[in-house]
């Protein structure tokens, strides 16, 4: 290990023993001021380090605020919405030193007198004292996150509530599309009990249904308003259809690992994998799927220089052990990417733009497959081996609606679908195809002539209005 990263190393453990020192003397003032310099503000899309007048907005503080994926920049758009956010990193300083592991489950059923419990009573105190005094200090009006499972904000949350600062949740984890992840995530909220905050919006009605069958929240607590970040995405896709299209051709993979969960879990099975036993192993050619896709990724860039190819993996992804399989795939096909000018992995890509501006997507379990599809492109899905026909593809999203897509069941078909496609120039897709793929996206991310972005903003209003303020 050299100087710096010993240096750094250093200073970061000399800050968590001030933070520790702070929290156990009761320093709000401090934490206060330590916590106000964390938070910034998104403004019309933007970020800024300084704070807007509230005047007569409803100000936002927006928690883990690196997960929203464009949520947080549609609702800085809104006139009468102020947005405020603060990362996790920043936030979890406040809580980490009450527990052991960042398993927020452990605590949340821990038994009543227990070690655990303790600790999780002991920072659920902290935070609720501290937040008491950090309110006096910034306009809030409600709170959120995007999940309820985390430890750096479930205390945050759950105390603003209390205090009468609503937590309202924007659930972002609704893509239910099959049984076994709808009856997992019904167990799941079951072991949280119920909803600690004031309301949850969810993109679609399956979502909202789950919640109610996990008595998680009543119906009244739910509303499923669409994915918020899909207003500008449609409006972008309507006024590209009056221009003129670029002349250079673009392929885009959405990048998937072969450990996703489409493949299964190497794990004992338990009363809550019973069901879907299948699951609790890994599909035997998950390896092979994703070295021959890569492979035939590499060799149509070389094959076709004036088409740009691009890898887009989320940040997660690449800092994941198995990001080293990807690099060992590109080792082993013996090509030099780094002279392949027109193939590059692009973890900073804007989503949505490079949809609309790309030819050809390539992608598997990601609402990226319907984005494409609203978009009206053409998109590759890599269903290698004859998965389609193991007990995996049970999992797989968009099993019942294939023929939405191009289905690729081997390498070489993956590369003459590619290549058909770029010859014949067949980019368009029929207007039958492509009115199913307006009914699949508006079961998930909602109606597409319909402005959820005022769903959030009415809903988020209504909510605060109801809450008469403790502090």
């Amino acid at each position: 290990m050299n100087l710096i990263n010993k240096l750094k190393l250093s200073i970061k453990g000399a800050f968590i023993r001030l933070i520790v020192f702070l929290i156990h003397k009761e320093q709000y003032m401090i934490l206060t001021v330590l916590i106000l310099v964390n938070i910034k503000e998104k403004k019309n899309g933007k970020n800024s380090r300084f704070f807007s007048n509230p005047l007569n907005k409803i100000t936002v503080l927006a928690l883990d605020c690196d997960r929203y994926r464009g949520d947080l920049e549609s609702l800085s758009y809104h006139n009468e919405l102020r947005v405020l956010y603060i990362n996790q990193r920043a936030a979890g300083w406040l809580v980490k030193p009450f527990y052991e592991e960042l398993n927020i489950m452990r605590y949340v059923n821990a038994k009543n007198g227990s070690n655990d419990a303790i600790s999780h009573k002991k920072a659920y105190d902290f935070m609720y004292k501290f937040l008491r005094i950090f309110y006096k200090y910034i306009s809030i009006d409600c709170v959120t996150t995007v999940n309820y499972r985390y430890v750096e904000d479930y205390n945050w949350a759950k105390a603003s509530d209390r205090l009468g600062v609503p937590f309202i949740m924007l659930y972002r984890e609704c893509l239910l599309a099959c049984n076994r992840l709808y009856d997992y995530v019904v167990s799941r909220q079951k072991t949280f009990g119920s909803f600690h905050g004031s309301h949850i919006i969810v993109q679609n009605n399956t979502c909202k249904q789950a919640f109610i069958d996990s008595d998680f929240a009543p119906a009244n607590k739910i509303t499923a308003a669409g994915a918020i970040r899909m207003d500008s995405f449609i409006d972008k896709i309507n006024k590209q259809k009056n221009k003129k299209k670029y002349s250079k051709k673009t392929f885009i993979l959405f990048y998937f690992p072969y450990t996703a969960n489409l493949f299964g879990k190497e794990q004992p099975v338990s009363e809550l994998t019973y069901k879907y036993q299948y699951y609790c192993k890994n599909w035997e050619h998950r390896k092979e799927l994703f070295s021959d896709l890569h492979n035939a990724i590499i060799e149509l860039a070389i094959e076709y220089p004036e088409i740009d190819f691009i890898i887009k993996p989320k940040q997660e992804m690449v800092e994941n052990v198995s990001w080293g399989f990807y690099e060992e795939v590109v080792r082993k096909s013996k090509v030099n990417i780094k002279k392949l000018f027109n193939y590059r992995v692009d973890l900073s890509l804007n989503v949505s733009d490079a949809i609309i501006n790309t030819d050809i997507v390539c992608a598997l379990q990601s609402s990226t497959v319907i984005e494409s599809a609203i978009a009206g492109k053409r998109v590759i899905l890599p269903l290698f081996y004859d998965y389609l026909n193991s007990l995996h593809s049970n999992d797989f999203l968009w099993k019942n609606n294939i023929d939405l897509f191009d289905v690729a069941t081997d390498k070489d078909k993956f590369k003459k679908t590619f290549k058909s496609i770029i010859k014949n120039n067949e980019i368009e897709i029929p207007k039958n195809i492509q009115e199913e793929r307006v009914k699949l996206f508006e079961k998930w991310l909602f109606t597409t002539n319909r402005n959820s972005l005022d769903m959030y903003y009415k809903t988020i209003k209504r909510v605060v209005q109801s809450h008469v303020k403790k502090l």
